[in-house]
């Protein structure tokens, strides 16, 4: 009976540790992370920078130090329950971070590819061990119904997407094929968006350019630090379509259009409407 009486307390006290406590330690931590991980721009991924696919990679170099100052410093200090749920919100926010910069980076060239590939195992790797010596009692592909983890396999995917090989077809066979992909529907629209426009010509800007703000800033409109992400999806789209309507009005003095392809912007009015229709169901 008096752990019965008890329980309402029980959950009122729940409630401030989680409001008051872990949700402010996870937007501190996030931030950091977020900050690593927003250096990717400074030209890690470009081939004539990058060099050889064999040397540390980013998230070895960069980011795996932050977790482990986090597991010394925070997580190891916490209760083992509340541990398990600081690192997975760690660990969604850090996939869906990590995922929505590297979709950014242009130019992005096959060393490039590769590279974020490694990346994105080192990562899961990482992430892995966070959760486990932070006392998380669920695996990686479970945290947040398991959606981080699939795209983070997906983007190992869709970074080899060949689908623009054929020249002679037209945006319109282009983007049926596109949704054609398995990886399509484990992907969130705004980290499709972005990586199409790594194969648009030069004249097609990027969302962040478009708006004037840097990488990092325009990721925090894409990603909270509590880790949700649906609230940016529909805004990444206007800014999307702002820059697909920008280029279709230079799209003619674009002389050196043979750097990138054509029918991307095309391409890009077709499927966004779809892949937001489907976000939403």
């Amino acid at each position: 009976m008096c752990q019965i009486a008890l329980l309402p307390a029980i959950h009122e006290i729940e409630g401030l540790v989680k409001n008051f406590l872990l949700n402010p330690l996870c937007r501190v931590l996030n931030r950091k992370i977020a900050k690593e991980m927003a250096s990717m721009h400074r030209g890690v991924y470009v081939d004539s920078i990058s060099g050889d696919i064999n040397e540390g990679s980013f998230v070895q170099e960069h980011v795996a130090g932050v977790y482990e100052n986090i597991v010394t410093n925070v997580l190891s200090h916490l209760p083992e329950e509340y541990g398990g749920m600081v690192s997975s919100t760690l660990a969604t926010f850090s996939i869906y971070c990590f995922v929505s910069n590297a979709s950014l980076v242009r130019p992005l060239g096959e060393m490039g590819r590769l590279k974020i590939t490694q990346d994105l195992g080192d990562l899961e790797l990482t992430l892995e061990q966070l959760m486990l010596k932070g006392g998380s009692s669920i695996g990686l592909n479970q945290v947040s119904d398991g959606k981080p983890y699939s795209e983070l396999r997906a983007v190992r995917q869709m970074l080899f997407w060949n689908g623009l090989e054929n020249k002679d077809l037209s945006s319109e066979q282009v983007a049926k094929a596109f949704f054609r992909e398995v990886w399509v529907k484990d992907v969130r629209p705004s980290t499709a968006f972005h990586f199409l426009l790594t194969f648009a010509p030069k004249l097609l800007s990027s969302p962040h350019h478009a708006n004037r703000v840097t990488a990092e800033d325009y990721v925090k409109t894409l990603v909270n630090m509590d880790g949700s992400v649906d609230d940016g999806e529909a805004a990444s789209w206007m800014t999307t379509m702002k820059c697909c309507d920008s280029y279709q009005q230079r799209e003619s003095i674009d002389v050196g259009g043979l750097e990138g392809d054509r029918r991307i912007s095309a391409m890009l009015m077709i499927i966004g409407p779809e892949l937001l229709r489907r976000r939403r169901q």
